[in-house]
């Protein structure tokens, strides 16, 4: 029997799932005004977010506000789906949909492109930088290279900030908290006359720290910087031309690494290269803990930056263009073996300096059936990266144990001492640094166009391609070990045990390039690609967008600067250090739902990907020592985006999110020094969680004759899917920790703004719940059985004050 249900009944049922759907769905903005009116590029076009057909997210400067974030990583989890793993803020870590490779050398690029104001901002030094008067935030997911200047094979985050308007205007922030935290900034927009305007804005932040380090008495987990932005704006007829300086000066303590393993005793005697549970067993919760680590480290960055951008008509068309300096040096010295012990010290500095400048234009035009882009972009970087470790004589004889060796250097300073030898005994210990240096001079060129056909007023069919040439050429050098007071010592005491410094090796841990101390050697390699984008969209109504894309992502093979070629071996012929470029296959359906009546939005994308020759750096044993090398593999996954927002009434929005993604390795081997396979990982889960979700309410009402407002927000993300190279340690299960399990964090922002918002107040908890978890447990001396954990931070308060014109 065939029943019709009526118009009255369809309207509830419609009013229902809206409300059902925004209790679990991530909106494409948060704050309370209308998603129809956000207005976005990510299509190198303006348009209304619901009318691009691709799976994005959009973050407004009140949604910034409503987390108190002041980078990308305070937003880690607020899009499901995006990964920020800013533990080092200059080695910082970006991932979407699960593509999040853990590297940072020099001579690859990250497949998750990151553009400041269209430009480009690398992976190390400018990738993660303080907010500064920023406008928008745009996150595309899926490979995007027909779009943006530079191919990003996994996606894109855009960052647009404020121009010079033609309105006087100033406003300033105050946020004082706990622990120490004092963060400012201030902006004045100056019109200089009726076509000229400038922007000047100024951003301070920092915090003492959390954890209170035992060893040195200071604290760590803290964070210090400051920034400045000037902007110039000139109108002409139809045309712009905006120029904007940048810097950023950042200094801070590394960050803190909790040992796990208190037991003097071990790993020597207990450790036996598994992680097994009579060894776990010995592991203490590193929240009750103390923190030792005999280094504090140092964690700096100094950035400039200069850009010009012009856009102007041309013969019916518009001209873009884009011209960009950048250049920065970083520094990250930390401590790597998280305790005091001095026979287990490991102390690393990995420290860079780049130049880059990048050109791009750009033509787009519009008639009634096409709408068209077409771009040229040039690329130069030159990169420069010394990365230091640092160890005693006393570490090198705990490595000698743990490969069946034994403690020559305490055998012998014991043994000279026995005989007479004033001050040395078997508990001496000398420094022992080595360096590793290496350059890289990249190039990348590309042509690109993007074309929107209009089938029918409800129907646009949409075709990209871009041709990317790519060149980097990679220099390694790796001098002798540095260690003047152990070789003075044993150029005048060795003898009495027959000994000399030559009597030991050069290098121990950049041993497999030891071969280079004499000069550097240098490898170079082309590639090219074509990067395809289909895409077809067509409006069911004017408030429904039924879309279906495949596409391409492209980025360049690089260089593993821990594993130079030989230098005996002059043309690539030799060892080839090199490896192949990473190419990704998207496809993705999706629906972008209205519901005006209600002040609601529904969107869901369906997508299933192929990622090829993902490069990741890793440090295991190849031979005697654990070494970083580049492990390339391929994986695949599916999965699901939701996202809704509901304005109940105006005073009351609810907003949620998800992602559901099922990653798996297709290809994963490790390798020995012999070839022989160690690990397979093939058919095995990556290690991305299965969901990862946000949801939260906003309500205001008038107070006080002013108007105050609630925004509660979390985050939730479940389990991490272990394998079985991570599931010793990844999903370890103890009496005294747990990692790898599920996480949740909630941030609340209470605030009351002035009649005319001219002023406001607002007090802001971060982890209102006080929720804390393991967010890595491994590190550099894990191989060793020493693994050291990071913390996320425990709840902070802030008050925050706000004037502006």
């Amino acid at each position: 029997m065939e029943t019709h249900m009526s118009k009255p009944n369809r309207t509830i049922l419609s009013a229902s799932l809206a409300a059902a759907f925004s209790a679990y769905l991530v909106p494409p903005a948060w704050a309370a005004d209308d998603i129809q009116s956000v207005v976005v590029t990510a299509q190198s076009r303006k348009q209304l977010v619901q009318d691009v057909p691709m799976t994005m997210a959009v973050l407004t400067s009140k949604d910034i506000d409503a987390v108190g974030a002041k980078d990308l990583a305070d937003l880690n989890g607020y899009i499901p789906g995006l990964s920020v793993d800013a533990t080092e803020p200059t080695q910082p870590s970006f991932g979407i949909r699960g593509v999040q490779a853990a590297d940072f050398g020099i001579a690859t690029d990250s497949p998750v492109g990151i553009y400041v104001d269209g430009v480009y901002t690398g992976k190390t030094g400018g990738a993660l930088m303080n907010f500064i008067d920023v406008q928008r935030i745009e996150v595309v997911k899926g490979p995007q290279g027909t779009l943006f200047g530079r191919n990003s094979a996994a996606g894109a985050i855009a960052i647009t900030a404020n121009e010079p308007g033609k309105e006087l205007d100033a406003a300033g922030h105050l946020k004082l908290g706990k622990f120490g935290r004092a963060n400012a900034d201030v902006m004045m927009n100056l019109p200089i006359s009726d076509t000229l305007a400038a922007r000047i804005v100024a951003v301070r932040s920092g915090s003492e720290g959390w954890a209170d380090n035992t060893t040195t008495g200071k604290k760590s987990g803290g964070d210090k910087d400051w920034a400045t932005r000037i902007t110039l704006r000139k109108d002409f007829d139809a045309a712009k031309v905006v120029f904007g300086w940048e810097h950023e000066n950042m200094e801070q303590y590394g960050r803190p690494a909790f040992g796990v393993l208190k037991d003097p005793r071990l790993p020597l005697n207990g450790y036996r290269g598994v992680y097994d549970a009579t060894y776990t067993a010995n592991f203490v919760d590193p929240f009750t803990a103390k923190l030792e680590n005999d280094q504090p480290g140092t964690e700096g960055r100094l950035f400039d930056g200069a850009t010009l951008r012009i856009e102007a008509p041309l013969g019916g068309m518009t001209f873009n263009a884009t011209s960009a300096y950048r250049r920065f040096n970083t520094h990250n010295l930390t401590d790597n073996d998280g305790t005091a012990r001095p026979t287990l010290q490991l102390t690393t500095q990995d420290a860079k300096q780049a130049r880059s400048f990048q050109q791009e234009f750009k033509l787009s035009g519009k008639t009634e059936q096409l709408d068209w882009i077409a771009g040229l972009s040039f690329y130069n970087n030159n990169e420069h990266q010394d990365a230091g470790a640092y160890v005693s004589t006393g570490t090198l004889d705990t490595l000698s144990q743990f490969a069946g060796g034994q403690p020559n250097f305490a055998m012998l300073f014991g043994g000279l001492g026995a005989a007479g030898l004033p001050g040395i005994n078997s508990s001496t210990m000398f420094s022992w640094d080595e360096t590793h240096y290496s350059d890289v001079h990249t190039r990348s060129s590309s042509v690109y166009a993007d074309t929107i056909w209009h089938l029918s007023p409800q129907t646009n069919a949409t075709a990209g391609l871009r041709y990317t040439r790519d060149s980097k050429q990679m220099t390694w050098f790796v001098p002798r070990r540095v260690s003047p007071q152990l070789d003075n010592f044993l150029n005048a005491y060795g003898p009495l045990a027959g000994l000399n410094a030559a009597a030991f090796p050069d290098n121990v841990i950049f041993a497999t390039a030891a071969q280079l101390a004499a000069t550097p050697v240098s490898r170079s390699k082309d590639w090219t690609d074509f990067s395809p984008r289909l895409v077809l969209d067509h409006k069911l109504d004017k408030d429904t967008l039924l879309f279906t894309s495949l596409a391409r992502g492209y980025q360049a093979g690089g260089f593993n600067i821990f594993t130079p070629p030989n230098p005996a071996s002059a043309t690539s012929t030799g060892q080839d250090p090199s490896f192949a470029p990473e190419k990704m296959t998207n496809f993705e359906a999706g629906v972008k739902m209205g519901l005006p009546q209600y002040r609601a939005t529904v969107n869901a994308s369906l997508f299933a990907y192929k990622f090829k020759n993902l490069q990741d750096v890793q440090l295991y044993s190849v031979g005697t020592l654990p070494t970083y090398n580049v492990v390339a593999s391929d994986q695949k996954a599916q999965g699901l985006d939701l996202d809704a927002r509901i304005r109940l009434s105006p005073r009351i929005t609810l907003f949620g999110g998800m992602e559901y993604i099922d990653q798996t390795y297709t290809r994963y081997q490790r390798l020995d020094a012999s070839g022989k396979v160690t690990l397979d990982l093939g058919g095995q889960p990556v290690g991305t969680p299965r969901l990862t979700a946000m949801g939260g309410i906003n309500v205001n009402w008038e107070a006080y004759e002013g108007r105050s407002s609630i925004n509660f927000q979390g985050t939730h993300a479940s389990a991490q899917r272990c394998n079985s190279d991570t599931a010793r340690l990844n999903c370890l299960s103890t009496a005294q920790l747990k990692t790898g399990s599920a996480t949740s964090k909630f941030d609340l922002r209470m605030a009351w703004d002035s009649p005319s918002s001219r002023y406001g107040v607002a007090l802001l908890v971060n982890n209102v719940f006080d929720q804390r978890y393991i967010q890595s447990l491994g590190g550099q001396t894990e191989q060793y059985g020493a693994p050291y954990a990071y913390l996320t931070p425990p709840r902070s308060i802030a008050v925050e004050f706000r004037a502006s014109l």
